[in-house]
């Protein structure tokens, strides 16, 4: 990578477990990143629809009625939510990296979603093993999204919370020359 590239990372509070109001925030902040010059936006570790704090709180049973309405509010991949922030990259000719909780087949999955300025998808990658009490709302990836990927801006990468201590996980990623990595 031989240029510099101007970046907006994101440190707010979404719309805890409110899909539509945080796509509504994410579209705000990504414009205005774009209006500030950032060719690519980074968002944190399950931005949508929020890092589910409260399974620290209590035992997994006792959480159920919490744990159905976060559930309520994942993204699915391809739905008109998504395309909805797809096309805002497009609009405002920005690359970003949105860190979600996604749903898959009935599999809630901590994931890192890479959108290209035309609003193609990139990429996805899901955390390998979530932490602690993670695991009790989400599953764990099969390994094979652990990549980077090749684009305009150079290698970009990107790991979640604490794939970042597991030096295996950093190695892999440092194998595949990756020049910019998200920390989500």
């Amino acid at each position: 990578m031989d240029k510099s590239i101007t970046f907006a990372c994101v440190q707010a509070a979404p719309v805890f477990m409110d899909l539509e109001g945080t796509i509504d925030k994410t579209i705000d902040l990504i414009k205005e990143a774009a209006s500030r010059g950032a060719e690519l936006i980074a968002f944190p570790e399950n931005w949508l629809p929020g890092y589910p704090w409260f399974l620290w709180l209590d035992s997994p049973a006792a959480l159920t009625p919490l744990v159905y309405q976060y559930y309520q509010n994942f993204l699915v991949l391809g739905s008109e939510q998504a395309k909805r922030i797809a096309s805002v990259a497009k609009e405002n000719n920005i690359w970003l990296l949105l860190g979600l909780s996604e749903r898959d087949h009935g599999t809630l999955y901590m994931a890192q979603w890479l959108i290209s300025n035309t609003g193609e998808t990139v990429g996805v990658r899901r955390k390998l093993k979530p932490s602690n009490v993670e695991r009790t709302l989400f599953g764990e990836s099969d390994g094979s999204s652990l990549k980077t990927f090749t684009t305009e801006l150079g290698v970009i990468g990107a790991l979640c919370c604490w794939e970042h201590i597991q030096p295996l996980t950093r190695y892999v990623m440092y194998a595949q020359h990756e020049q910019i990595h998200i920390g989500s």
